[in-house]
């Protein structure tokens, strides 16, 4: 079960196996600084493919100029789809495969999860970076502005159709069944004990990577769930506990 209940700027997130998490949802400042850093880095990166381009097109030329007026359009052509691949493909690559983090985002501390808290997919940032197109209208993000601003967990279009959320990435996931911010290595412990029972990789996954949080660090892209606990077991003092 999920429950996504909202007080204030909190997104609740109950796992299946009835531990329930608190995070803080990112606002509309935080998010367009680390947008605007975005957008820089791209800059950068078509900047390069641009010069790149004209480098092909004059080398071409200068081995034959007929060769070179033939190929122009293409090599404009190509430069095109390969900025706007550029553009869209950074967000996507940056969440699914940086923990929901672009470079912005890590720069802010933000990151993108779904609803439920798990980690956001490829099927789920694609969707959400689709419809920035919507979001971008009237071309300086009118849409999504107004979206994140008059929503209750701060949703653009695409994090609605997406089924994802914007968060601070903060250690401090507030423990909603004891009323506060939960002492870190008691939740690992407990965590590491009942970790057996739950239903499921997806949950332990979940679990793990919320109780991981509040010792300052977020899974490796590479981890799998055992390393996942394993991370978590050596910051709690877990195998000291249990060795011998």
């Amino acid at each position: 079960m999920t429950d996504t209940t909202n007080n204030m700027d909190l997104l609740s997130v109950e796992t299946p196996e009835s531990v329930a998490f608190a995070y803080r949802l990112a606002g509309l400042g935080s998010r367009g600084f680390a947008l605007i850093i975005d957008t820089a880095i791209i800059g950068v990166f078509s900047a390069v493919e641009a010069l790149l381009a004209l480098g092909v097109y004059l080398g071409l030329s200068a081995a034959s100029p007929r060769l070179g007026e033939t190929a122009g359009p293409w090599v404009v052509g190509a430069l095109i789809v390969l900025i706007f691949l550029t553009t869209w493909g950074y967000f996507i690559v940056g969440e699914v495969f940086g923990n929901g983090r672009t470079w912005g985002k890590r720069w802010m501390g933000l990151r993108v999860v779904r609803d439920d808290g798990s980690r956001v997919g490829a099927g789920d940032s694609i969707i959400r970076n689709l419809l920035r197109l919507a979001d971008i209208l009237p071309g300086n993000y009118a849409v999504g502005m107004f979206s994140i601003l008059f929503t209750r967990q701060h949703k653009r279009l695409g994090d609605m159709a997406a089924g994802t959320v914007v968060i601070r990435d903060e250690t401090q996931e507030l423990r909603l069944d004891d009323g506060g911010v939960a002492e870190r290595v008691l939740l690992a412990r407990e965590y590491l004990e009942r970790r057996a029972t739950m239903t499921s990789d997806a949950a332990r996954w979940q679990v793990g990577a919320a109780v991981l949080a509040t010792f300052g660090e977020v899974p490796q892209p590479e981890w799998d769930e055992p390393t996942l606990a394993g991370r978590v077991a050596d910051l709690c003092g877990w195998r000291e506990l249990h060795r011998g």
